[in-house]
């Protein structure tokens, strides 16, 4: 994933995962759809000493530079599930995702997530991004749900690639995208002058135009400014 969309839009995505990850965590009922991998044949630990054996592993091998082998994580996620350690939980999955860059986990964060209650009209935005990225068949009623919730906060470039991923939106998104869009140069140009929030949102729209070099810069100099992502 990260050739496919560039740095500024890696350092989103990973920015959001764990924020999001962060909001699954804190729901008794995030994970109950969750695939839960079963533990290995002829297991004889218990499931505390299991996942201690994993957390070993996982630690040694990035002490030593390589990355956590896969099978070491998903028996850590079977211990963590059946000790319904749930923030541990999401600490492995999200480690997995990043790791393999697996479409099927990122599918599967998104899908926990986008069932928490409470979830923020910003996270929907932002699983919507990473959504239209991992590769998968993208259910029109979640590309829905997104393209309204972009247009309502004015990112109309992620409600038009919302659009182009099967939503349907009360008012057609396309030509005010193509409006707003024409005025980014000059959004741009006004970043110096302009406060953290103000970098911060700008780099948001950038990015749902595609504009991921751009919207890197304006959101490294949100950050500076004392701008937040979350």
């Amino acid at each position: 994933m990260k050739k496919k969309i560039g740095a500024a839009a890696a350092m989103f995505t990973l920015t959001f995962a764990s924020l999001a990850m962060a909001q699954v965590g804190q729901s008794s009922d995030s994970f109950s759809h969750l695939n839960r991998p079963a533990p290995p044949p002829g297991a004889q630990m218990s499931p505390q000493a299991t996942a201690e054996a994993a957390k070993q592993r996982i630690e040694a091998d990035k002490k030593a530079g390589r990355v956590p082998d896969r099978k070491t994580l998903q028996m850590l996620l079977s211990a963590q599930s059946s000790l319904k350690d749930e923030v541990g939980m999401a600490d492995t999955l999200e480690e997995e995702a990043a790791d393999y860059n697996d479409p099927a986990d990122w599918t599967e964060i998104i899908g926990i997530t986008f069932g928490t209650p409470g979830l923020r009209d910003q996270d929907g935005i932002w699983l919507g991004r990473l959504l239209f990225v991992v590769g998968v068949q993208v259910p029109p009623s979640d590309a829905s749900t997104v393209g309204e919730i972009a247009s309502q906060h004015g990112f109309f470039g992620d409600a038009v690639n919302a659009k182009t991923h099967g939503g349907q939106m009360n008012s057609d998104p396309t030509a005010r995208a193509e409006s707003d869009k024409k005025t980014m140069p000059d959004q741009i140009a006004q970043e110096q002058a302009q406060d953290g929030a103000y970098n911060i949102k700008l780099a948001e729209a950038l990015y749902g135009y595609g504009m991921y070099p751009q919207a890197e810069a304006a959101a490294r100099l949100g950050i500076q400014k004392g701008g937040n992502l979350n």
